[in-house]
């Protein structure tokens, strides 16, 4: 363990003796900033990788999905998933390639968050399965909460644009 060294001064220092110890001190508050500045960037760069992975772990489980099952889910035609689909999916996970839960559960995330998806559930009358069959209706209740998912995401779009325009000025 590293102790902090503490610096007791009994009696006032003098206006010279404050600047030689100012002086003295200085690189080392100099060396404690751009370490600290350093770490920040550090620390942005991993939260930037690991952003960057989970957008593609999400894109290699959504490709998957793609191919196992494109009645369901196709980028072209998005179909309101019944709900719970998650559960059904479980068991071709033990195939080969499959992701993992964690990661299937992401990528649904990612695909039920969809403006256009949310677009097809506000405007849809049932739900898909994993066949591209009908499976159940779609509540009002459903609707009014896609609605107004919806609503906060066009929200956090015209936000972040904004504050994108105004740190360009």
């Amino acid at each position: 363990m590293t102790e902090k060294l503490k610096l007791t001064i009994k009696k006032p220092l003098s206006l010279n003796k404050q600047s030689q110890l100012f002086q003295a001190l200085k690189p080392l508050h100099e060396q404690a900033k751009k370490e600290k500045h350093q770490d920040l960037q550090q620390q942005r760069q991993n939260e930037r990788e690991a952003k960057q992975k989970k957008r593609e772990e999400i894109k290699v489980a959504l490709r998957w999905l793609y191919e196992q099952f494109p009645a369901c889910f196709n980028p072209k035609d998005l179909k309101p998933l019944k709900l719970n689909i998650d559960k059904d999916l479980f068991s071709f996970l033990e195939k080969e390639n499959s992701p993992s839960k964690v990661k299937l559960r992401d990528a649904l995330t990612y695909f039920t968050s969809n403006v256009h998806y949310l677009k097809a559930i506000i405007n849809g009358t049932h739900r898909y399965d994993l066949n591209g069959q009908q499976a159940e209706e779609i509540t009002q209740e459903q609707k009014d909460f896609a609605q107004n998912k919806l609503e906060k995401i066009l929200q956090s779009i015209k936000t972040k644009n904004q504050h994108k325009i105004k740190s360009s000025s």
